[in-house]
């Protein structure tokens, strides 16, 4: 039988968003359940005689990079959130 060492996991790298690109993020998430149902075989938008512009599309996806850019800006690292979750990571190991 071999003794295995106890490695301790490195710190969760932990990074914070603001409320409103949180609601953003939702709102992003939502616009893309809606474009999967739109495009979905057997829907309406599906049908072979449907046009989908590409400009249409080109807006969608301006404004989706825009939308994931305004989250990420938003987002920042915090020494404090990422210390909390380590110290809640090390009680659930320690029971």
């Amino acid at each position: 039988m071999s003794i295995v060492p106890c490695v301790q996991a490195p710190a969760p790298t932990v990074y914070v968003i603001s409320e409103q690109a949180h609601l953003e993020l939702i709102q992003l998430r939502d616009h893309l359940r809606l474009m999967a149902k739109l495009t979905q075989p057997g829907s309406n938008a599906s049908r072979h005689d449907v046009l989908l512009h590409p400009h249409a599309l080109a807006w969608w996806f301006s404004r989706m990079s825009k939308d994931v850019d305004d989250i990420v800006d938003a987002a920042f690292w915090s020494a404090a959130a990422a210390n909390e979750a380590n110290g809640a990571a090390e009680a659930l190991i320690r029971g």
